[in-house]
């Protein structure tokens, strides 16, 4: 089973994307009420090392000898990347073995750090977050821990636009009735519009959240604020696997492996794994009865959620 290495996993913004995680669960600066991993106290804002990263790069190595197919291998897992003082050193690995663009989905909490900003320049695309326009806001939907400034991570954002060779796209969560007002989505118009991105992607709660209150915006918020920000924004669409065969040696710890870091449908678990639906089922009942997972229905859709032993 990968400790460090997941998927590849179905991504509604990235395609199949190789999971790379750095961090123990959860390691987040920010504990938001949306959060597919639950509800954690909130980490300070302080960089710290997780896990050995020379046992990342030879997972990452032994996956790449295999001939893992992947659109993007992408930081992501356990919380937040930058938090992890290895990311520059994995970051650089992972581009020299050109399996596929590097990515980091990042909460932008940390970009204010110089350090951060330069490591972060070496990636191929980077993806922060911005669901709040203001501190009300950001505390929120966000939660974030007491040692953070929401103006500071604002100018961090803006500073990194200045200086990023690479993509930069920025994303929205609306979580219904808490930062999905009209005068709120203007206020985010106006803030993207000083980041400058090269795209903005709205989206909304999809998986099991942190909090039963985190409810999805509806279709039309998310229309209105795709037209708010403008031309830049596009809303996040479900992620439709490329027909890729796999063959496994033992489906259920695949299975296994991909829960540990989201919950997910039994059909994304089947198109991320190129794995018959037939065969999936099987794996999620064995992985039930052994008491390591759980259903979970989020917005009319049922989820397998993982739960340990």
């Amino acid at each position: 089973m990968g400790e460090f290495i997941y998927g590849p996993v179905p991504s509604r913004r990235l395609g199949r994307s190789l999971g790379v995680d750095l961090l123990v669960p959860k390691s987040c600066t920010i504990d938001c009420v949306y959060c597919q991993l639950g509800s954690h106290a909130p980490l300070k804002p302080e960089r710290k090392r997780f896990v050995d990263p020379a046992r990342v790069e030879a997972e990452l190595a032994e996956r790449a000898a295999a001939g893992v197919e992947a659109e993007y291998i992408t930081f992501s897992g356990s919380g937040e990347p930058t938090l992890s003082v290895d990311l520059g050193r994995v970051l650089n690995f992972a581009k020299g073995l050109k399996i596929a663009p590097v990515c980091v989905l990042t909460n932008g909490t940390l970009l204010w750090m110089p350090e951060v900003r330069e490591e972060l320049s070496r990636a191929d695309v980077v993806i922060p977050n911005l669901d709040a326009a203001d501190e009300e806001t950001f505390q929120l939907v966000n939660r974030p821990h007491s040692g953070l400034d929401f103006d500071r991570i604002v100018e961090g954002l803006i500073a990194f636009s200045r200086v990023f060779a690479g993509k930069l796209l920025l994303e929205i969560v609306l979580v219904n009735g808490l930062n999905d007002s009209e005068e709120h989505l203007a206020k985010l118009a106006e803030l993207v519009g000083r980041i400058a991105p090269a795209g903005v992607w709205v989206g909304s709660v999809h998986r099991p959240p942190a909090e039963s209150f985190a409810r999805p915006a509806s279709a039309e918020r998310l229309e209105l604020a795709q037209k708010i920000i403008g031309d830049s924004a596009r809303i996040i669409e479900d992620f439709r696997a490329k027909n890729v065969d796999s063959h496994f040696k033992d489906l259920a710890v695949e299975v296994e492996t991909l829960l540990r870091r989201r919950p997910e449908t039994a059909r994304g678990i089947a198109e991320s794994l190129g794995a018959d639906s037939r065969e999936v089922a099987k794996a999620l009942s064995i992985l039930e009865t052994e008491g390591k997972i759980l259903r979970r229905e989020s917005d009319g859709e049922l989820f397998y959620q993982y739960v340990g032993q």
